[in-house]
C-alpha cells in the first residue's frame, strides 16, 4: 500500500510540472486519433450534406442541394469541408482545436485559483478517454464543443477581471458556435442574464453578448429564408428529434421507436404530406412539434415514464465512448450479440446477459480484444464520472441545506449541465450530445468534491 502512494504521489509531482502536462495531454491526443484513425470516415454524420454546403458557398448554387429545400443540418461543418475530404487534415484541426481549448482551460484554473489540486485534476482529464476519442470523429460536435468551452471560459474571465474584450471575444466564438450546432442558442440567452446578475460593471457592452450572435447567424437566416420564406436561425430537426424521443421509452403507448425511420412518423407524414416528405425540413418539424405536443398532452404519464428511463439511459450511457472498434457500421465481430448485451444493459436485463455471454461463441482478433478493452474503459469511466457527479452534488446540495454554497462560476457550470441534462431527459438521449460538454461534467465534479471535503472538515 505503501509503495502504491508513493507512486501516486510520483506521478502527481510529475504532472504538476506544466511542460510534463503538454507532453501528456499531447501524448494521450495522439494516443487517441492513432487507435482510432482507421475507422475515421467521410460517410457518416451528415458529411455528404456539409459537402454539399461547400459546394454551395463556393458557387452560391442552390442546384447544388441533392434534397430542394434543406435547412438541416445548419452548415458550419460545410466550411471545413472546403479543405477537401482529408480526414488527416479535419482530425490534425480538430485536435489542435481541442488541445488549445485543454491548455486554456488549465492556465485560467491556475491563473485564478479554482482548483486546489491541480494534480488530481490533470490526472482525471488525462484519464478521459470518453472527451478526447470525441474529437476523432468527423463531425461539427468536435468543433463546436471546444467553441463552447473556450467562450465559457472568457465568460469566466469577464466576471474575474472586467474585461470588456473577453466578454466581445466570448460573444464571437459564440456566433461562430451557433453555426456549427444552434442547440445552445438558446443557453447563450440564459448566460446572457446570468453575466448580467453576477457582473459588476453593467453597461452597454453587457449587451454585445446576444447581440454580435445573432448577427453572426444572419447569413444562416437569409439562406433559410430563401429555402422556406421565414428566417430561421436553428436548424429544422427539432420535430423529428423529439418526436422518435418518445419512442425511447420500450413499449410506449404511442408505438413509437427511437430509430428515424420510425414507422409511426412515416405514416404520419405520408398522411400529412405525401410520399416524397422529409421529417427534418421546415413544414415536416413544425407538424412534428404539434404531433409531440398533442401526444404528451394526452399521455402525461406516460411520458414522464418516458422522462424516467431517459434518465435511466442517461446515467447508464452518459458520454460518447468512441469508434475504435468501428461500431458505427457494424465492423466488428459478434456485433449482434454486442447489440443485444447493450440492449439488455440498458434495460436492466443482467441475467439475460449473463445467459448471453455464456452461449455466444465469441470471435474476437487480438486487434478487436484491445479495441473492446477501450470501449469498455471509456465507457466505465464516462459512468463513474457522471455518478461521481451526482453523487457529490446531492451530498454537497444536501450538507449545506442549499445556502450559499455556490459562486458565480459554479451556477454557470450547472446551468450548462442542467440544460443539457434536460434535452437528454425530455427530449432524446444520445451520449455524443452530453459528450459536448464532458469537461464541465469534469471541473464541476472537482470543485464539488473540493466543497464537500471543506464542509466535512
Amino acid at each position: 500500500m505503501k509503495i502504491l502512494l508513493s507512486i501516486f504521489n510520483i506521478i502527481c509531482a510529475k504532472v504538476s510540472e506544466k511542460k510534463t502536462f503538454k507532453v501528456l495531454l499531447l501524448s494521450v491526443i495522439s494516443f487517441s486519433s492513432i487507435i482510432s484513425f482507421k475507422n475515421i470516415t467521410f460517410n457518416l454524420y451528415f458529411n455528404s450534406v456539409y459537402k454539399e454546403y461547400a459546394e454551395f458557398i463556393k458557387s452560391l448554387d442552390f442546384n447544388v442541394f441533392s434534397e430542394p429545400g434543406i435547412t438541416f443540418p445548419i452548415w458550419g461543418y460545410g466550411f471545413i469541408h472546403l479543405l477537401g475530404e482529408n480526414k488527416l487534415i479535419v482530425l490534425l484541426i480538430q485536435q489542435a482545436l481541442t488541445f488549445y481549448s485543454l491548455l486554456y482551460l488549465d492556465r485560467i484554473l491556475i491563473k485564478y485559483n479554482l482548483i486546489k489540486r491541480m494534480d488530481l485534476f490533470r490526472i482525471s482529464l488525462l484519464l478521459s478517454l470518453p472527451w478526447f476519442l470525441f474529437h476523432t470523429q468527423m463531425w461539427p460536435k468536435s468543433i463546436a464543443s471546444n467553441l463552447l468551452l473556450i467562450g465559457v471560459l472568457l465568460i469566466i474571465e469577464y466576471l474575474k477581471t472586467n474585461n470588456s474584450s473577453k466578454l466581445l471575444f466570448s460573444s464571437f466564438l459564440f456566433g461562430l458556435l451557433h453555426n456549427f450546432r444552434p442547440d445552445y442558442l438558446y443557453l447563450s440567452i440564459v448566460l446572457y442574464f446570468l453575466i448580467i446578475i453576477f457582473s459588476n460593471k453593467r453597461n452597454y457592452k453587457t449587451f454585445c453578448l446576444p447581440l454580435i450572435q445573432y448577427v453572426m447567424l444572419i447569413p444562416w437566416m437569409i439562406f433559410t429564408f430563401h429555402q422556406t420564406g421565414k428566417a430561421i436561425p436553428t436548424s429544422s430537426n427539432a420535430g423529428h428529434v423529439l418526436f422518435i424521443g418518445l419512442g425511447q421509452l420500450p413499449n410506449n403507448i404511442w408505438g413509437i421507436t427511437p430509430v428515424d425511420e420510425d414507422p409511426e412518423k412515416i405514416k404520419i407524414l405520408t398522411a400529412e404530406f405525401g410520399p416524397n416528405f422529409k421529417s427534418d425540413n421546415h413544414k415536416e418539424d413544425i407538424f412534428l412539434k404539434q404531433k409531440f405536443k398533442e401526444y404528451v398532452i394526452k399521455n402525461p404519464g406516460e411520458w414522464v415514464k418516458k422522462c424516467f428511463f431517459a434518465f435511466r439511459l442517461l446515467t447508464l450511457d452518459p458520454f460518447f465512448v468512441g469508434n475504435v472498434g468501428n461500431f458505427q457500421q457494424n465492423k466488428i465481430s459478434n456485433i449482434k450479440e454486442i447489440r443485444k448485451l447493450e440492449s439488455n444493459f440498458y434495460e436492466m436485463k443482467f441475467k439475460e446477459n449473463l445467459s448471453l455471454i455464456k452461449q455466444t461463441k465469441w470471435d474476437f482478433s487480438y486487434t478487436e480484444v484491445f479495441q473492446l478493452i477501450i470501449t469498455v474503459y471509456t465507457k466505465i469511466y464516462g459512468m463513474m464520472l457522471f455518478a461521481a457527479f451526482l453523487i457529490f452534488f446531492l451530498i454537497v446540495a444536501v450538507k449545506s441545506k442549499f445556502k450559499n454554497i455556490l459562486n458565480s462560476m459554479e451556477v454557470i457550470l450547472l446551468i450548462i449541465i442542467g440544460y443539457q441534462m434536460s434535452i437528454s431527459i425530455f427530449a432524446f438521449h444520445m451520449p455524443v450530445y452530453n459528450t459536448s460538454i464532458y469537461i464541465f461534467y469534469l471541473l464541476m465534479t472537482n470543485l464539488l468534491f473540493q466543497k464537500y471535503l471543506s464542509i466535512k472538515q
